[in-house]
């Protein structure tokens, strides 16, 4: 049996069609576009004409793709751009009149269980508590789990559009800039960190998006492009880490536009995802940190084909 996972994200639309063999998933197709669903209206809770019309499309498109891969069901869901605008529920009523996918909105919590059994099936998590981390342009899902259970779970709206639209206003970004935006996590993350004093957390490890950049950067600078190409995961060296990041709240637009590894429509908010990460980091004085390149879209793919 095939299905179709769509993940209709605040920044990105994915598509996912996979099947199961003996147990495993098995990846038919896969494609991203980056729609921008949140642009200009993210907190304002609003999806703006331009965006609706480009989710619109998109979404088109992937209903003709999902046919002629017979898949047996297409499950859409929503995340942090759709469920928190007031137009959100309009977005899903012309999405199902034009394409007859039927979408449902999920809440933070739910997302984060999904990114959860995603990350699982790219990277072994171990016996102890470990932090994963998945940003998206909307909202921060923040998981404190081990291989077998998940102790802790949350999501923040704190995503890579909205701390851009909100605080980075100049490029390189200045200095208070960054200031502002640290100020503003120490205040929205005080429940993690809390939480966090519980657990004896040594290991991060970032799913997809903003972490999948950064490994590729880093990838592209020590010529292993082709060897994170062929895994699910990637191990990060926390000092290279810390030299990109620096080097990145440099880089004006147009700089960041040229760097190896970072594509072209992840360059004006990498340098808020890559403080957002280091802040983390700094915060939790991580010592472990890992990519794993499977997040939500893999997690409900998992969850229904492992009941059928």
């Amino acid at each position: 049996m095939r299905v179709a996972i769509i993940d209709i994200g605040t920044n990105t639309f994915n598509l996912l069609i996979a099947s199961t063999y003996r147990g495993k998933l098995v990846f038919k197709h896969r494609e991203k576009s980056f729609v921008f669903l949140g642009k200009g209206g993210i907190n304002k809770n609003i999806i703006l004409d331009d965006a609706f019309e480009r989710g619109l499309k998109t979404l088109m498109s992937y209903s003709e793709i999902s046919k002629r891969y017979h898949v047996s069901k297409i499950i859409a869901i929503a995340t942090s751009a759709v469920r928190n605008a007031t137009n959100g529920s309009e977005f899903i009523k012309e999405v199902l009149r034009k394409t007859e996918i039927k979408i449902t909105p999920i809440s933070g919590k739910l997302e984060a269980e999904y990114i959860y059994k995603g990350a699982k099936c790219a990277t072994e998590f171990g016996e102890k508590p470990i932090l994963l981390m998945d940003i998206g342009g909307g909202s921060t899902e923040f998981i404190i789990c081990n291989r077998t259970e998940i102790f802790w779970k949350q999501s923040f709206e704190i995503g890579a559009t909205r701390l851009f639209e909100k605080f980075h206003k100049t490029d390189p970004i200045l200095e208070v800039e960054k200031i502002n935006i640290t100020d503003h996590l120490k205040h929205e993350l005080s429940e993690l960190f809390s939480v966090a004093e519980s657990y004896e957390i040594n290991t991060l490890i970032g799913s997809a998006g903003t972490f999948t950049s950064l490994a590729k950067i880093i990838s592209s600078t020590q010529d292993t492009m082709i060897q994170l190409k062929k895994t699910s995961e990637y191990q990060f060296d926390l000092v290279q880490f810390s030299k990109i990041h620096h080097e990145l709240l440099k880089l004006t637009l147009t700089e960041r536009y040229k760097v190896t590894g970072l594509i072209t429509e992840r360059a004006p908010m990498i340098v808020v995802g890559t403080i957002l990460v280091n802040f983390i980091i700094q915060q939790l004085k991580i010592k472990n940190f890992k990519l794993a390149r499977y997040s939500l879209k893999e997690g409900v793919a998992s969850d229904y084909l492992s009941k059928l």
